[in-house]
């Protein structure tokens, strides 16, 4: 420091008089606010300075809302990183102001800012206020997409978007919400829509104080909703205190397109993608195809559709050949146009495991995206699976797990560990299916896997039951009814395998029908010929029961015969079958 006019620190020199911020002699490019704030703070290095005071110093006698403060900050300490070489400057004191650490005299106690405490967060769906009556996928939308940004941060574990999808519409406390989410804090929103403006009141709340640690108002078009993302997230990162790479800055703050109306069919998209329904799915695949229409550089719609094309055969009568080919080509388009998209690279993957069964492309695929997204727990899901398939029974149980610690209440999740835990023989798995139950006891699919473990067991009347009940629940599910069929047979009610097997053929003759639904009927009755013709052709389908061939426990009765290894080859299963694994301590 030398005088009035110049002050100096770690090589930047500022020029009181002229306004000016150098660095080795070069300018630093600044607004006049923005030098106004660093000047505030310059001339209390050290101490707090509260949002009162610099608003008082920066905007004398005007009103100005705290969220331009924050977004005078942010700027600033963007222009002091890029030219100090990534060294922070300028610190966050939660509920109180900020503070010039550069320049802080010795003695000054380090202050560990309550914020940077939270490590994990839950971004609840908007509620709308006195909305119109489809703003459902705006306050659904804006949300998924904040969860899609911040989960690529590192240091920040986001719940996705199906566990909070249970928050949309209603009244909600949001402490309450982040308790049963399992997370630190949650941040809460309200968007209040008239004509083409918007008005969308954020606020962080504290699961432990029950209280909100920060909370601002945004007014911008509808037009506008993309930045109003950007300033969003990046508020909310400089809230934190998250320390961030420069990638992960860059991930931030870039913008998916510059096309509102794309933009909102992307949001629509997604909205229609998380019902997970053959209609939502259907739906969803027509708004992403409408915003590439309107912006054909636009990955992240092409990621959409490769979402909603890999889960269409779960939910419709559709064969994997008519649809996984189209996911694939979208999911690549959307690489092609940003590689940084953890979703594509996790629906590619699954679609080179579930169909094209390409082992290794598929495994690089899964790690690429957990790379880019180490909290995407659909990410995590569908790599157990393959993992799995694989034998690599420790893995696909540690992959399940960490998918269920990031969705605590995620039924399809909790339920997936379950199977996880029955292909690798675990008698773990009925205890962790019963689990799920209890939190939904009408959810068909923890029911359906519950019979495979009680099957496994030789429990064969409860397995019965528990597939009886999946039917039920899923009105008559064929994959249900097959593996009913299959119980049936193995507990010695064959008569009634049959019929099931009778109505199966007679619904082949109307719409597409899995051959592997076949060969569990073929296989429980004992008619190993057939079972095994029946699988032969569900290769060829490229169905999504194949992968498991080495180690799921409903083929066990096949492994003896001797067109078995034949079956292996053609699957793309060279790995011998795995009877025991050996899976991690708990």
């Amino acid at each position: 420091m030398h005088d009035g006019r110049f002050l100096e620190f770690d090589g930047f020199t500022v020029d009181v008089e002229n306004r000016l911020l150098l660095r080795a002699g070069r300018p630093v490019p600044l607004t006049p606010k923005a030098f106004d704030t660093l000047a505030a703070l310059l001339e209390r290095p050290g101490e707090v300075v509260t949002k009162e005071d610099l608003l008082a110093r920066v905007w004398p006698g005007a009103f100005v809302e705290d969220a331009i403060l924050t977004q005078n900050i942010y700027t600033l300490r963007k222009a002091l990183q890029e030219a100090g070489g990534g060294r922070s400057y300028i610190e966050t004191i939660p509920r109180r102001g900020y503070r010039f650490a550069g320049a802080a005299p010795s003695g000054v106690p380090e202050v560990e800012p309550e914020a940077a405490r939270i490590a994990s967060l839950a971004v609840l769906p908007f509620q709308t206020i006195a909305g119109h009556a489809d703003d459902a996928y705006l306050a659904f939308g804006l949300a998924d997409a904040l969860i899609t940004r911040l989960s690529n941060l590192r240091s920040l574990s986001v719940r996705p978007t199906s566990a909070v999808r249970r928050f949309l519409g209603g009244e909600r406390e949001p402490a309450e919400a982040g308790r049963l989410l399992q997370v630190d804090a949650v941040l809460d929103g309200t968007i209040r829509r008239s004509g083409d403006r918007l008005r969308i009141g954020v606020q962080l709340v504290s699961v432990r104080d029950d209280a909100p640690s920060w909370a601002t108002r945004f007014d911008t078009r509808v037009t506008d909703l993309f930045a109003l993302e950007d300033q969003i997230s990046q508020e909310l990162a400089e809230e934190l205190q998250l320390r961030l790479s420069n990638q992960e800055r860059d991930r931030l703050a870039r913008r998916a397109t510059r096309h509102p109306e794309a933009y909102d069919a992307c949001l629509r998209g997604r909205y229609f993608w998380n019902r997970r329904t053959f209609e939502g799915l259907t739906k969803g695949i027509e708004s992403f195809r409408k915003a590439i229409a309107l912006d054909p550089e636009l990955a992240a719609a092409y990621a959409g559709i490769a979402d909603c094309q890999v889960l269409l055969p779960l939910y419709g009568a559709l064969a994997p050949a008519d649809v996984f080919p189209q996911a694939i080509a979208a999911a690549e388009r959307a690489l092609a146009l940003d590689d940084s998209l953890a979703e594509a690279h996790t629906s590619l993957a699954y679609a080179r495991f579930l169909f094209e069964r390409r082992w290794e492309e598929a495994e690089r695929g899964f790690r690429r995206a957990l790379e880019l997204a180490p909290g995407y727990a659909t990410a995590h899901q569908w790599y157990a699976f393959l993992l799995a398939a694989r034998g690599r029974h420790g893995e696909a149980v540690a992959a399940a797990r960490r998918a269920r610690d990031l969705d605590p209440l995620s039924l399809v999740i909790n339920s997936d560990l379950g199977m996880v835990l029955c292909f690798a023989r675990d008698p773990a798995a009925e205890e962790q299916l019963r689990r799920t139950l209890e939190l939904d006891g009408s959810f068909a699919y923890a029911h359906f896997e519950l019979g495979f473990a009680l099957q496994q067991q030789g429990r064969l009347d409860e397995a019965v039951a528990a597939f009886g009940q999946a039917s039920r629940l899923a009105r008559g599910n064929p994959v249900m009814q097959a593996v009913l069929g299959q119980a049936l047979a193995l507990a010695g009610r064959g008569d009634e395998a049959r019929r099931i097997l009778a109505d199966l053929e007679e619904l082949a003759g109307r719409e597409f029908v899995e051959a592997s639904l076949f060969a569990f009927l073929w296989t429980g009755l004992g008619e190993q010929e057939r079972a095994i013709d029946c699988l032969e052709e569900a290769c060829r389908q490229g169905s999504r029961f194949v992968p498991f061939l080495a180690t799921w426990s409903v083929y066990d009765p096949l492994r003896d015969h001797p067109r078995w290894p034949g079956l292996l080859r053609t699957a793309g299963l060279l790995s011998p079958f795995v009877a025991q694994s050996t899976l991690p301590e708990k």
